[in-house]
């Protein structure tokens, strides 16, 4: 599995993009919540897109521990693209500025190569680090199911509470509860699904 795309919607759930061992390129679109950990790796990336969009948070700043502490709450890294090949392979991030207004200004870096000797930004070589540690996440949430688990209301009046993650196990295991959306060379594929065998009577 090669990494392509990836974004976090606004419902924070993933679409991703990558090419399977096939070189079929494939999209998926998660309906499950993206675990913390993805999260993270995500806010890791908000230095360098203040960086690479010149913002003001940024300007004469020679390191990130310069950036004001408060940075997420103006910066937000939404998705990443991954493009090139070899010295030039390289990342395109997306993101969004929250301005006084209210209103959102959403952002494009440009393309920056991750080794490259013409280039010339500074932290090309944690940016791919940066990268590599979303690109970990974005698989762990494909292939292991690895999602953000929602709290269960607590039970009253004596009910007894089963473990809420057991009950996602189980149902991960149908194809119907999933949730995924698939598109493979830009045609929807609808996934095989589990089919119930009906008992034949005694």
């Amino acid at each position: 599995m090669k990494i392509i795309k990836a974004k976090v919607t606004k419902d924070k759930t993933l679409i991703a993009v990558y090419k399977n061992e096939n070189d079929d390129t494939v999209t998926i679109e998660g309906k499950n919540i993206v675990h913390k950990d993805l999260e993270f790796c995500f806010t890791e990336l908000v230095p360098h897109l203040a960086f690479l969009c010149e913002m003001k948070e940024a300007d004469g700043k020679e390191s990130f521990d310069e950036l004001p502490d408060d940075i997420l709450n103006t910066l937000d890294v939404t998705g990443f693209s991954i493009g090139g090949d070899g010295d030039s392979e390289g990342v395109t991030l997306t993101g969004k500025r929250f301005l006084k207004s209210k209103k959102v200004l959403n952002l494009n870096a440009p393309f920056t190569m991750f080794s490259n000797d013409n280039e010339d930004y500074n932290y090309s070589f944690e940016l791919m680090e940066a990268i590599n540690a979303c690109k970990y996440e974005v698989e762990q949430y494909l292939t292991a199911k690895k999602w953000a688990i929602v709290q269960q209301e607590l039970p009253f009046d004596g009910e007894s509470a089963e473990p809420f993650a057991d009950k996602i196990e189980e149902s991960v295991n149908n194809l119907d509860d999933a949730k995924v959306t698939l598109e493979i060379n830009g045609k929807t594929i609808k996934p095989r699904r589990k089919h119930k065998v009906k008992e034949t009577a005694a």
